[in-house]
């Protein structure tokens, strides 16, 4: 049973679209997620890409162990 709805269009949320986004943060830019509304497309929420997060924090680990 499907309970959450769309704010703006009312449609039943069985699934959202999410779109890789831009977010201007303090320190910096990071990769972040829009999700959607897949009948309308108003923006249900945003947040941090935690795949992009993940791999950038693998990059700067491996470049600070890595032998100059």
């Amino acid at each position: 049973m499907i309970r959450g709805r769309c704010p703006k269009c009312e449609a039943p949320i069985a699934e959202a679209i999410a779109e890789r986004i831009a977010i201007n943060a303090p320190g910096g830019i990071w990769t972040g997620i829009s999700y959607l509304c897949p009948s309308c497309q108003v923006v249900l929420g945003i947040s941090i890409d935690p795949i992009a997060h993940g791999d950038d924090l693998v990059s700067e680990i491996v470049e600070k162990i890595r032998p100059a």
